[in-house]
C-alpha cells in the first residue's frame, strides 16, 4: 500500500535573510504595533520588551521567552490564546497567523534582538556620510572593459574574460564545454521550465554550425513557454497569490489570475524592463490601459503596513527599507524617515477594481450586488439584536445560572445549555474562586460590563467618523476595556462566550412574530444569492486616493506615538547631497516609479541582471539578490555585473537579449565537474535540483500528460486530474501545496530572492508514492512502444532522457520488467526519481 504524505507549510527564514534582518523586518514591526505600548516605558505585569535581556528576565509571571523553544514562551502562549489568562493583544483580536509564525520562528532561531535604538527625537535630521556613499551599491554603473586573460581560446564572449580572470588570478581555471546533449537539456529546462524532445535533441547533434546553439536559444526565447518559467521567476518576487490572506478561511481572489498572466506575456513579448517596473508602480498613471494590470502587485498585496514597500525596495533596488519603519536601519544609510516617506507614497493609494466588461454589465451586477449585501446586512443585524437582547436576559439572571452550574440552586426557568456552558467556565479554578462567594455581586459586574462595552463602542464610533471602514490605521486612537474586564466580557457576550448565541445557534429561542420575520429575511437572502450573476471580469490594481497625505514617523514604530512629518519622496542615499526630491504629483507613484527605472539609478540594472544570472548558475553574481546592502554579500565578479547592468540598459532593457548574452558564454556552456567547494569564481557549471514547478511539468511532459494551453483560472493542484503547468496552480497565503511545499516552493506572503534547495527523505517518498508519479507512470507506459522489452526500454529511456540506453542499462531493464503486469510501470517510475532525470546539469 502506498504511503500517504502531508506536509505543513511553515515560516522560515529565506536563504539570504540572517537572523537581525528577519527580526527587524518580520518581528520587530509586529511587537511595536502590538507590544511595545504596554512594554516599555509602562510594563504593564512587570514586562519590559526592549531588548532580549528584558523578554528572558520576563515579568511578574515568569520569563516571557525560552530562546529556541517557543511553544514554552509565555508570549507564544498569550498571542495564540493558549494561556489561560492571558489573551494578547489586550484589544482581544487575535494576531493574524503569519505574525504569530514569525514570533515563533524567531523564537526558534534564538530570539536574536539587535540593540535597540534610543528613543528617536522628532525632527532629528540624518545624514548620510560620505562614507555611507561608497559602498559599492550606490556607485554609477561603470562600463568596465573586459580584462585581459592568458587563455585567449576558452572564451567566446566578454562574459568570459570577466571570469576567466578571476579562475587565473587564483591559478584555476575553468572546465571545458559540456557535452550537446547536456546543453540543450540544460538550456530548454532553463528558458522553459520543460525538458526537451527527442527530437529536439536529435535536430541538435545533427547541426553542425557555428550558431547551432544560438538557434536553440532562439527558439526557446520565442516559445511561449518561456514566458511561464521566467514569469513564475518573477512571481516569487512579486509574492503573487490567488487569495486573501485570511488565517480563519479560504478566500479567494477569482481574478488574481490576471496580473499573473500579464506577467507571463510581459516575459513572452520581451516587454522592455524598464517599462515593467514603471507599470507595476503605476501602471494606471501611464494612459497605457495594457499597463493597467501591472499594478496587480500592490492590488494583490497580502496587505501588511509594510508590505508595498518591502516588496518596492526589495525587488526592485534590492534594499532593506521596511528595516527602517522602527528606527533609522541599523546596517545601511536608510532614515527612518525615508520609510515613512515611501510608506505615505502607497498610503495615498488604493486598491481599485477596474472592469473588463462594458458599463451596462457592471451597474446590473453591482445594483444585484446591492441588493443582495443590504439583505445579508438585515440579517445580520436582526440576529445581532436579538443575541445581544438575549446576553442580557441570561445577565439579569447570572446569579441563578452560577448556583445552578454549582448544583447549589433551582433549575427552573433556566437554560440547560447555557447552565452546561457556565460548567464549563467554571472549570477553572481561579474563576470559581473569585465569583463563587458573590453570586448577585457577580450579576452587577457582568451587567456593568456590558454597559461599559456599549458606551466604548459608542465613543469608537465618533472617533472613527461614523465608519468602520478605516480600518487599523485608526486603531491607535481607540479605547477599550481594562484588559480584566475585557476578559470577563469575553467570556461571556463575545462569540463562543457563555451567553453568546449567534446565527443558528440563537434560533430556538426565537418565537411568534419575531421567528416569522427571521425567515422572512432568510427567504430574501436565498432570492438575492440567487439572482447574482457571476461577476465581471476586473483586474485587482491601484489607483490614488483622492487626497493624497503626508505620514508621520511613528516613534519605535508606534502608530500612537507620532513624531515629524515625513513628506512622500524618495530615498536620501539614492538623491543628490542637497535632499530627496519630493513627489507632489497624486500619491507620487509615478514619480517613485521613474526614479526607480531610471538609467541614472545605480541598482535597478544591477538588481536584475543578478536575478537572471541566478536563474541560469543557481546563485547570483551578489548571492543575495534582494539585499545589496551591508548585510548583503558582495558581489563575486563586482565589473561583470556592471557590464551586463551596461549592455541591459544599452538593449533597450531587454531580458530576452541579457539571456542570450548569457547564454551564448562560454561559462554557460561549461561542463559540470567534480570540483569541491562553493564553486564561487564558477569553475564549472554549477548542477541542481529541478524546482518544484519544473519537476511537476517535467514528469507531467514526458508522459504525454501535460496540457500545454496557456493562461486562464487557477487550478487547485491537489486535482489529480489536472494536468496543466504548474505556474497556472492555485496558490495560496494561507496553506501551501503539499507538493509545492516539499519542493521549497516560496512563502507567498512575503517577496522572495530565491528558493531554497533542500534534498530531504520524504521528496524520495513523494516521488516513490505519490498519485502524480504512479499515474504518469502509467501513462508513459501505454505511450512506449517497442515489439521486444529491449525496444521498449530504449523508446523510454529518449522518451524520459532523450538518450539511448547503454547495454548495462537495456539488460538490467530488461531483468526488471520480466514479471509483467505492473514492473513496467513501476520501472519507469524509478526512472523519472533518477537524479538524471532531477537535476539540472
Amino acid at each position: 500500500m502506498k504511503w500517504l504524505l502531508a506536509v505543513t507549510a511553515g515560516v522560515c527564514l529565506s536563504a539570504a535573510e540572517t537572523p537581525a534582518e528577519f527580526f527587524e523586518t518580520k518581528v520587530r514591526p509586529v511587537l511595536a504595533k502590538n507590544c511595545f505600548s504596554c512594554h516599555t516605558q509602562t510594563k504593564l505585569g512587570g514586562l519590559a520588551m526592549a531588548s532580549r535581556e528584558d523578554l528572558l528576565k520576563g515579568g511578574k509571571t515568569g520569563p516571557a521567552i525560552v530562546s529556541g523553544d517557543p511553544e514554552k514562551s509565555l508570549l507564544v502562549l498569550a498571542i495564540t490564546h493558549q494561556h489561560e489568562r492571558f489573551k494578547m493583544p489586550p484589544s482581544g483580536a487575535k494576531m493574524d497567523e503569519v505574525s504569530i509564525g514569525h514570533i515563533k520562528q524567531w523564537i526558534r532561531d534564538g530570539a536574536v534582538f539587535p540593540e535597540g535604538p534610543g528613543t528617536k527625537q522628532a525632527g532629528k535630521q540624518y545624514i548620510v556620510t560620505k562614507e555611507q556613499r561608497q559602498w559599492w551599491a550606490f556607485q554609477p554603473v561603470k562600463n568596465p572593459a573586459p580584462p585581459a586573460v592568458k587563455n585567449k581560446a576558452w572564451g567566446k564572449s566578454p562574459i568570459d574574460a570577466f571570469i576567466l580572470a578571476a579562475l587565473e588570478a587564483k591559478d584555476k581555471k575553468g572546465m571545458g564545454p559540456a557535452d550537446r546533449r547536456t546543453l540543450i537539456r540544460r538550456a530548454t529546462l532553463d528558458l522553459t521550465g520543460l525538458p526537451p524532445t527527442a527530437s529536439e535533441i536529435d535536430a541538435f547533434l545533427a547541426d553542425k554550425s557555428p550558431d547551432a546553439f544560438a538557434k536553440v536559444v532562439d527558439r526557446l526565447l520565442a516559445s511561449p513557454h518561456y514566458g511561464e518559467r521566467w514569469g513564475r521567476v518573477w512571481l516569487d518576487v512579486a509574492r503573487y497569490s490567488d487569495d486573501k490572506l485570511n488565517s480563519t478561511m479560504d478566500e479567494p481572489r477569482p481574478n488574481a489570475f490576471r496580473y499573473r498572466d500579464w506577467v507571463v506575456q510581459a516575459f513572452n513579448k520581451d516587454m522592455p524592463y524598464d517599462t515593467f517596473v514603471k507599470a507595476q508602480i503605476a501602471g494606471d498613471l501611464l494612459g497605457k490601459p495594457e499597463l493597467i494590470a501591472g499594478t496587480g502587485l500592490y492590488g494583490l498585496s497580502p496587505e501588511f503596513q509594510d508590505d508595498r514597500v518591502d516588496v518596492t525596495t526589495r525587488g526592485f533596488l534590492a534594499l532593506t527599507v521596511a528595516c527602517a519603519q522602527c528606527h533609522d536601519h541599523k546596517f545601511d544609510p536608510i532614515p527612518t524617515k525615508d520609510y515613512y516617506s515611501l510608506l505615505g507614497v502607497f498610503n495615498s493609494s488604493k486598491q481599485n477594481e477596474y472592469p473588463l466588461a462594458d458599463k451596462e454589465a457592471v451597474e446590473a451586477w453591482t445594483k444585484k450586488k446591492k441588493e443582495l449585501d443590504k439583505a445579508k446586512e438585515d440579517l445580520t443585524n436582526f440576529y445581532a439584536k436579538q443575541t445581544e437582547q438575549l446576553s442580557e436576559i441570561f445577565a439579569a439572571k447570572a446569579d441563578k445560572y452560577l448556583l445552578a452550574a454549582q448544583d447549589k440552586g433551582p433549575y427552573d426557568g433556566l437554560d440547560g445549555e447555557t447552565i452546561q456552558r457556565f460548567r464549563n467556565y467554571l472549570k477553572k479554578k481561579d474563576r470559581l474562586a473569585k465569583i463563587a462567594d458573590s453570586p448577585a455581586v457577580f450579576r452587577a459586574e457582568l451587567i456593568a460590563v456590558q454597559e461599559e462595552k456599549k458606551q466604548i463602542d459608542e465613543k469608537n464610533n465618533i472617533r472613527l467618523g461614523g465608519s468602520r471602514e478605516r480600518g487599523d490605521l485608526s486603531q491607535a486612537d481607540l479605547l477599550s476595556l481594562a484588559p480584566d474586564k475585557f476578559y470577563l466580557w469575553r467570556d461571556f457576550y463575545r462569540n463562543g462566550g457563555v451567553f453568546n448565541y449567534g446565527p443558528g445557534k440563537i434560533d430556538r429561542f426565537i418565537e411568534g412574530q419575531w421567528r416569522e420575520h427571521l425567515g422572512l429575511l432568510k427567504q430574501i437572502v436565498e432570492t438575492a444569492e440567487k439572482a447574482l450573476p457571476e461577476q465581471y471580469p476586473f483586474l485587482h490594481a491601484m489607483a490614488d486616493n483622492d487626497k493624497p497625505k503626508n505620514e508621520h514617523i511613528y516613534i519605535r514604530g508606534n502608530r500612537a506615538n507620532l513624531g515629524e512629518e515625513a513628506p512622500r519622496g524618495w530615498l536620501t542615499i539614492l538623491s543628490p547631497e542637497g535632499g530627496p526630491p519630493r513627489f507632489e504629483k497624486g500619491s507620487g507613484r509615478l514619480e517613485l516609479a521613474e526614479r526607480i527605472a531610471n538609467k541614472n539609478n545605480p541598482l535597478t540594472a544591477r538588481v536584475m541582471v543578478n536575478r537572471i544570472w541566478q536563474g541560469h548558475f543557481g546563485e547570483g553574481i551578489v548571492r543575495s539578490t534582494s539585499n545589496f546592502g551591508r548585510l548583503g554579500e558582495a558581489p563575486s565578479h563586482p565589473e561583470l555585473l556592471d557590464w551586463l547592468a551596461t549592455k541591459f540598459m544599452e538593449k533597450n532593457w531587454s531580458i530576452k537579449a541579457m539571456h542570450r548574452e548569457i547564454m551564448l558564454s562560454s561559462t554557460y556552456q561549461m561542463a559540470t565537474g567534480n570540483i569541491e567547494g562553493e564553486n564561487r569564481l564558477l569553475e564549472q557549471f554549477p548542477a541542481r535540483r529541478l524546482d518544484a514547478e519544473s519537476l511537476r511539468d517535467s514528469i507531467l511532459s514526458v508522459s504525454g500528460r501535460l496540457n500545454s494551453e496557456l493562461g486562464g483560472k487557477a487550478f487547485p493542484l491537489e486535482d489529480v486530474k489536472q494536468n496543466r503547468r504548474t505556474v497556472y496552480g492555485y496558490v495560496s497565503r494561507r496553506r501551501t501545496d503539499t507538493m509545492l511545499n516539499l519542493f521549497d516552493f516560496p512563502n507567498p506572503n512575503a517577496t522572495s530572492e530565491k528558493r531554497v534547495n533542500t534534498d530531504v527523505p520524504l521528496q524520495r517518498l513523494f516521488l516513490l508514492n505519490s498519485s502524480l508519479m504512479a499515474d504518469s507512470a502509467e501513462a508513459l507506459d501505454k505511450k512506449v512502444e517497442g515489439s521486444t522489452p529491449s525496444e521498449r526500454i530504449q523508446n523510454g529511456y529518449r522518451a524520459i532522457f532523450g538518450r539511448t540506453p547503454t547495454k548495462a542499462e537495456t539488460d538490467l531493464g530488461v531483468q526488471f520488467t520480466k514479471a509483467g503486469g505492473e514492473a513496467w510501470p513501476e520501472y519507469w517510475q524509478v526512472l523519472m526519481a533518477t537524479d538524471e532525470f532531477l537535476m539540472v546539469r
